[in-house]
């Protein structure tokens, strides 16, 4: 008979902002069992990454922010309130360094910042939307971003491939996800060698109840406004 582990799942009734304390903590209790080094966090503007790395002072485990690249600009109000580059204003940044954090915002998003994307706006669906439509279907927005970042932290090497790592996410703004997850590069997700994979290894917390949100692409374009008109779906 193979062994097996019991953990718990913290569900939220809705995702959101409201949620980001209870996700610390659950992290928190988490890298207790020793065998996490690295915690990568969806953070914009800094702020959710510096309310983990606080958390987190005893250097347990080492904090990778992940913001948004130079191109992220082009968006528009799609990535919230910040809309010049760089979007960690100084005084958060410093206050990252000084905890040990590492910041990566300087790598495109492996889901979404791609030639693909841009031809979007003529129609094209790119293959990767497969990907993100079943993460959020499974998840939510902050489950997606969760694996997302984990491969943008990777592909830059700020954290090693084939490691164990906690992944912290949320929908618009804190933290409503929270994944274990065995890191990689993008190009692996789908490779021959199992070992390299991606891997969901558990789930610490996430919500009951999705969001989603419309695509859009460079120049403002709303995909699904797109497609609407051209008599397709999406």
């Amino acid at each position: 008979m193979s062994g097996h582990t019991i953990k718990k799942i913290i569900y939220f009734d809705a995702p959101g902002p409201q949620n980001t304390a209870t996700v610390i903590d659950a992290v928190k209790d988490r890298v207790k069992e020793g065998d996490v080094r690295y915690i990568v966090v969806a953070s914009i503007t800094g702020e959710t990454a510096l309310n983990v790395a606080q958390s987190l002072k005893d250097g347990a485990a080492s904090v990778i922010c992940v913001s948004g690249c130079p191109s992220w600009q082009t968006h528009g109000e799609q990535y919230g309130r910040v809309k010049k580059y760089p979007f960690i204003d100084l005084k958060i940044r410093k206050r990252l360094e000084e905890l040990g954090a590492r910041i990566v915002d300087t790598v495109p998003s492996s889901l979404s910042d791609s030639i693909e994307y841009g031809l979007a706006r003529y129609g094209f669906i790119p293959a990767s939307w497969a990907v993100v439509e079943t993460l959020l279907a499974i998840g939510g927005y902050g489950f997606k971003t969760a694996v997302e970042i984990v491969l943008m932290a990777t592909d830059c090497g700020a954290i090693p491939p084939f490691t164990t790592v906690i992944s912290i996410a949320g929908t618009d703004r804190g933290a409503d996800t929270a994944i274990v997850a065995r890191s990689t590069y993008s190009p692996c997700i789908f490779g021959e060698n199992e070992k390299q994979r991606l891997q969901i290894l558990e789930v610490l917390a996430m919500p009951k109840n999705k969001k989603w949100y419309d695509k859009v692409t460079c120049g403002e374009w709303n995909v699904n406004e797109l497609a609407r008109r051209q008599g397709r779906n999406i």
